[in-house]
């Protein structure tokens, strides 16, 4: 062994033994899961973190990651990896602790399976999109499963990347075969090499669970998942998704979740379950907007910004009817009532809402998590445009 690969090695022994493992979550041949706290030299500790001992030939994707994260790629849907390192022919990761709860609980304690899915679908397609689009080779997971999702106030992370494998141009097939076979496409297990596709037929699979409680059997995709109590438009969705062929599915989960949101349109009151919605809080904003990276106290001073500036107008408008300008009070006083109270009143409370970062509000009132932003947004225009429509034929009535 060469003097550096020596320092090198000695290091990542001396740094793993700063660690102080708390809880040792899974132990086999091939990996070592262990909550641990980094102690300093004070007896200060740090954490907990996440450390993961993993075989040779496994854990490639989180080197990949790690490096990426170290150039300033923002992947907010995965774990901050702390260290990453070889030790002997094994790699160590260290990587934050996610809190929350797998999708696998979250699923079982849910009402209104509809309403799970349009929280937390889009947000999974978005979540594996970063590892397809923001990485180049793509990352492919390989183990998406309700265990391996977890769900908090801050959104979707995906964790356990320990098979997850960098796509290989012109490879016929992976090296390694491994994964949840509920969940894992056939070429995952020797038919060919894994892939963007590979990770649409586990979501197409996830999304049949979010939507039914229940693991997907060989029965439900030979049948097309008819009689599962899926709306039409869903199923359409994950038969597509979950099709043997890989070319027949999805080309991209963008596009997998881009048909999921046509759908959910769609089934929009066909829900077959009681519509109470689930107990966590929801993450409005798509991943990647501006809005969901503002911390939660920008978004109340946005807030009251936005009701004050409300506020003055509406005042506004009162004292334009109660006190009004000479040049109002030429026109007639039900045309005022209507410019006023009809029009601009409701304009404006209906933008103030639109303009809110409604996320404590969306915790508060919990019915408000069966629509979507942009159905708020689009029902909101729809009502203005009525509004000024009404005003446009006031406004004819008193000038004739």
């Amino acid at each position: 062994m060469e003097t550096d690969e020596l320092a090198t090695y000695l290091a990542s022994l001396e740094r793993d033994s700063c660690y102080r493992v708390d809880v040792v979550y899974k132990e086999s041949r091939l990996e070592t899961t262990q909550r641990v706290f980094f102690v300093g030299e004070n007896g200060a500790e740090l954490g907990p973190f996440v450390r993961k001992y993993l075989a040779p030939g496994l854990g490639g994707a989180y080197e990949r990651i790690y490096a990426a994260q170290r150039d300033g790629v923002r992947l907010p849907h995965l774990p901050r990896i702390v260290e990453c390192h070889r030790q002997d022919e094994r790699l160590v990761v260290v990587m934050e602790h996610v809190a929350g709860k797998t999708l696998a609980d979250v699923t079982a304690a849910a009402t209104d399976h509809l309403g799970l899915v349009r929280q937390v679908f889009p947000d999974l397609c978005d979540a594996v999109s970063e590892l397809h689009e923001l990485l180049d080779p793509p990352v492919i997971h390989r183990d998406l499963k309700p265990s391996n999702v977890m769900v908090s106030a801050g959104g979707i992370t995906l964790i356990d990347l320990g098979i997850a494998r960098v796509w290989k141009e012109g490879a016929e097939q992976d090296t390694t075969h491994f994964g949840t076979r509920v969940y894992a496409p056939p070429e995952q297990f020797g038919f060919g090499q894994t892939g963007v596709a590979s990770d649409v037929y586990a979501l197409g699979m996830l999304l049949f669970f979010c939507l039914t409680g229940r693991e997907p059997t060989a029965a439900d995709r030979e049948g097309g998942f008819v009689g599962a109590g899926v709306s039409e438009a869903l199923r359409e969705v994950v038969v597509r998704a979950t099709q043997l062929d890989p070319a027949a599915r999805f080309s991209s989960v963008r596009e997998l979740r881009d048909a999921l949101l046509a759908a959910l349109d769609k089934a929009g009151e066909k829900s077959v379950c009681p519509q109470e919605p689930p107990t966590f809080e929801r993450r409005a904003p798509r991943p990647g907007t501006l809005l969901s990276r503002v911390p939660r106290w920008a978004g109340a001073i946005w807030n009251l910004v936005v009701v004050g500036l409300t506020f003055v107008l509406v005042v506004g408008c009162v004292m334009a009817v109660v006190d009004p300008t000479p040049e109002n009070a030429a026109q007639p006083l039900w045309y005022l009532v209507v410019s006023y109270f009809v029009f601009l009143v409701p304009c404006f409370l209906i933008g103030c809402y639109l303009l809110l970062d409604r996320r404590w509000l969306r915790r508060e009132i919990p019915a408000l998590t069966r629509f979507t932003v942009r159905q708020e947004t689009r029902a909101g225009l729809l009502v203005m445009l009525a509004l000024f429509v009404v005003w446009i034929v006031a406004a004819f009535i008193a000038g004739a």
